[in-house]
């Protein structure tokens, strides 16, 4: 008999109905990623700007003043004070959205794991089951691994970008090689978010080990429903992103108004989070699934490469 053919949009389904399966645990894991994408933008709004603003504003006074007057020396002396606070301010937002962004992808992959694995933990009783294991060393690892990797990338993109601002522009060489390289990072960061659920649902894969079975699944087993995987990753949170500019506008006339708006950003950026998050999980599943069922004449992926 043969068997029914499932869409490659399949995953996105489960994906999307995952969370009400549990509502208990996928609640506050909504909560705790809308926080982080809140906070962000907080910091920028009530610290960043009003210290770059001045600094601006500074600027633009020294320059209708004498250089030798006490004057230009006070206004230089506080553009240094305010660099200084906006450079600490920056270093601690970046340590604190990192930290931030390790803990809830990973409490994001084991609420879907273990929900589409049948459990129906709460919160708490989830952090307790992660805590009485030793399952967390493997997504710490495959997250280091693919946070090493992120810089490095955009190094090189970085490096790209500046010949080709010095160059011919995007139809030039250099212009073609920063497309490219900005189209594989593209990939690469849903691969490694693949990667980490790897390191979550299966123990063996961690680091390097786990981005090598995530890009094995999505380009030898799963490839639709990868490249599916991929324009859902990157294209939703595009619909989210212009509240970003509305609260730039509202910022000029109303403080409070622009703190809803905020507010009204994290949650839905989090929302897509927990989206994108949860189809990732439910992809590996599938594309596990999928291997296994392989007929004998397929090449079957090796298991034995879980380590860095």
């Amino acid at each position: 008999m043969a068997t029914k053919t499932k869409s490659c949009f399949t995953f996105l389904r489960e994906a999307l109905i995952l969370p009400t399966r549990n509502p208990k645990l996928f609640t506050p894991v909504l909560l705790l990623l809308a926080g982080t994408a809140f906070l962000g933008p907080v910091v920028q709004v009530v610290f960043v700007q009003p210290l770059a603003y001045d600094m601006m504003i500074h600027f633009v006074e020294m320059g209708n003043m004498d250089p030798s007057s006490p004057e230009y020396a006070k206004i230089l002396e506080e553009i240094k004070q305010d660099a200084v606070k906006l450079v600490l301010i920056v270093i601690a937002q970046l340590i604190v959205t990192l930290a931030l962004a390790f803990l809830n992808q990973i409490i994001a992959f084991f609420a879907a794991s273990t929900t589409y694995s049948g459990s129906r933990y709460s919160l708490a009783e989830l952090i307790h089951e992660i805590r009485k294991g030793s399952t967390l060393k493997g997504p710490f690892i495959t997250l280091a691994v693919v946070t090493t990797l992120n810089f490095a990338w955009m190094a090189v993109l970085t490096a790209l970008l500046s010949a080709v601002m010095r160059g011919g522009g995007m139809l030039s060489v250099e212009g073609l090689a920063f497309a490219l390289t900005f189209l594989a990072f593209m990939y690469f960061t849903v691969v490694a978010l693949v990667g980490v659920a790897a390191s979550v649902v299966d123990e063996e894969y961690r680091g390097v080990g786990a981005l090598r079975q995530a890009w094995r699944l999505m380009t030898r087993v799963k490839r639709k429903e990868g490249l599916v995987l991929v324009l859902v990753t990157h294209l939703l949170p595009t619909v989210v992103t212009p509240l970003y500019g509305v609260v730039a506008l509202l910022y000029a006339k109303s403080m409070a108004a622009a703190l809803c708006m905020l507010a009204v950003y994290g949650f839905l950026s989090g929302a897509v989070q927990v989206y994108y998050l949860a189809a990732a999980t439910v992809y590996y599943y599938e594309a596990m699934d999928s291997k296994e069922e392989a007929p004998c004449g397929y090449a079957k992926i090796p298991s034995g490469e879980g380590n860095v």
